[in-house]
């Protein structure tokens, strides 16, 4: 346990003497590397959550008819689209003419479970 203390205050030194002339290039090149690699993480979270998104939608959808089928399709085409049906249908609760009651309910749980990954 002492020595993750320990690296820890060193980390911590170093990032405080980091403006340093002579360790200045390698912070830049250390942060660069963090930040590409925090975005990446960010990004395959979206598309785990888009890909459970479309697999619930296709579980909910094999009980729907085809109408239903193609405006789930649709909303789980992007990030985008099934956040603005989210927004419009589960918050606002604005009256989708192919989907509504139970199917909308499952729809929105579906969403709301997964929302985090696709608000990165």
């Amino acid at each position: 346990m002492k020595k993750v203390l320990w690296f820890i205050v060193l980390v911590l030194a170093l990032a405080t003497l980091s403006d340093h002339p002579v360790l200045l290039p390698y912070k830049q090149q250390l942060y660069a590397k963090f930040s590409d690699s925090t975005h990446n993480a960010s990004k395959v979270k979206s598309d785990q959550s888009m890909r459970a998104i479309k697999t619930r939608f296709a579980e909910i959808g094999g009980s729907l008819g085809r109408g239903q089928q193609t405006e789930l399709e649709r909303v789980a085409s992007s990030a985008a689209n099934v956040l603005e049906f989210y927004q419009r249908y589960c918050v606002e609760r604005q009256f989708h003419q192919q989907l509504y009651g139970d199917s909308i309910t499952q729809v929105c749980a579906v969403i709301e479970n997964n929302r985090g990954g696709l608000t990165n």
